[in-house]
């Protein structure tokens, strides 16, 4: 996007949103604009400074002294939990493929290719299924202490028992 100067957009919207600035055959002319703003600056300074406010500057205001050292720490731990998960990714996929290649160089009756191939496959049957498992527990705990305290059972004074006698 192009940002346009901000007197000529001033001056484009004298030109199309004043009333009564028509010339006899209906045009708009120069010269009755220019009478308008001598006639009436404080107007235009207001439409100028309305202008700049609303697209004046499009970088971000200036930062001062805490907030300035807020958004600069806030920056950094983004940038620090980026990397430490680009980091755990590199990671992970470094244990697969070492896992992959050292199980291609076993002594089996089949290519190191199928024993790589398989080793990958079980690997991702194994971790979903971990996964899937994990889960299901989970709901499980959960079901059981809701059970245990359903609802019904609890009375107001039972929401705060640590003031409890």
């Amino acid at each position: 996007m192009v940002f346009r100067p901000v007197r000529q957009r001033v001056w484009e919207w004298i030109q199309t949103n004043t009333p009564g600035d028509t010339d006899p055959k209906g045009d708009k002319t120069d010269d009755i604009l220019e009478e308008q703003a001598i006639k009436d600056p404080e107007k235009v300074r207001s439409l100028i400074a309305r202008e700049n406010a609303r697209f004046g500057n499009p970088r971000l205001p200036q930062l001062k002294g805490t907030t300035k050292l807020r958004a600069l720490a806030l920056a950094g731990a983004i940038c620090l939990i980026a990397l430490m998960a680009l980091a755990a990714t590199m990671a992970t996929v470094a244990g697969v493929m070492f896992v992959v290649n050292a199980a291609a160089r076993l002594n089996l009756p089949w290519p190191p290719v199928g024993t790589s191939t398989l080793t990958l496959a079980g690997a991702s049957v194994a971790g979903v299924t971990a996964w899937r498992v994990g889960h299901a527990v989970l709901r499980r705990r959960m079901a059981r202490a809701s059970a245990e305290n359903p609802p019904e059972s609890r009375t107001k004074d039972d929401q705060n028992p640590v003031g409890a006698p």
